[in-house]
């Protein structure tokens, strides 16, 4: 099976749709277990995975968005592959991909359970070096440089942003601050990425 075969697996309409409703999944199961944990969970003193903590009540609400926004973003990484422009979009797809399955992995190994701390750093860390290779594969189209001007910008902004903050002279600083900055152009790509399939 070869790249055209994958991109016709499923239409770009769903591959699109899956890409703007992702974030917004992901972001709505988040805001419901904060809101559940709020006698107790605190942005500067935990990571968001403490929401998932294996053994706590309702832990299942973040897990699960993470899971299913996970899903939502392999389906998106169908529709994303035409737009790759040589090798290096296609290997920036490949570890957008990985980074998905990590986030599935998230929600099904949460703190707790074995591999989280790995996976979760694999999710990050996949997740960006694929929108940053995805970013100077569009910026090398000279049509349309606009699309890796914006991923690349984005990236760029939010790893500034992290370094500021972790920065300040704050203890303890939990994680949940920088981790929420870093899924901002992850969340960016997807609806933009999302709108631009859904809509042409």
């Amino acid at each position: 099976m070869d790249v055209e075969d994958l991109e016709d697996l499923i239409p770009e309409e769903i591959t699109g749709a899956c890409g703007v409703i992702a974030p917004f999944i992901a972001y709505l199961f988040i805001t419901i277990s904060v809101i559940i944990n709020r006698d107790w969970f605190s942005w500067s003193d935990h990571a968001l995975s403490h929401l998932g903590e294996s053994g706590l009540a309702y832990n299942y609400v973040f897990n699960a968005g993470l899971i299913i926004a996970g899903i939502m973003g392999l389906i998106f990484v169908f529709g994303i592959i035409e737009y790759a422009e040589d090798v290096l979009g296609y290997y920036g797809v490949a570890f957008f991909a990985a980074g998905m399955v990590f986030l599935i992995l998230v929600g099904v190994f949460p703190i707790g359970r074995g591999p989280h701390f790995w996976v979760s750093v694999l999710f990050f860390i996949t997740s960006i070096s694929g929108l940053t290779a995805i970013g100077v594969d569009q910026l090398w189209d000279l049509v349309e440089p606009v699309w890796g001007t914006m991923i690349l910008s984005s990236v760029i902004l939010s790893i500034a942003v992290i370094g500021l903050v972790t920065s300040i002279p704050y203890d303890p600083l939990g994680a949940a601050i920088p981790e929420f900055i870093a899924t901002i152009p992850i969340m960016q790509f997807t609806l933009v990425f999302g709108s631009r399939m859904w809509l042409e």
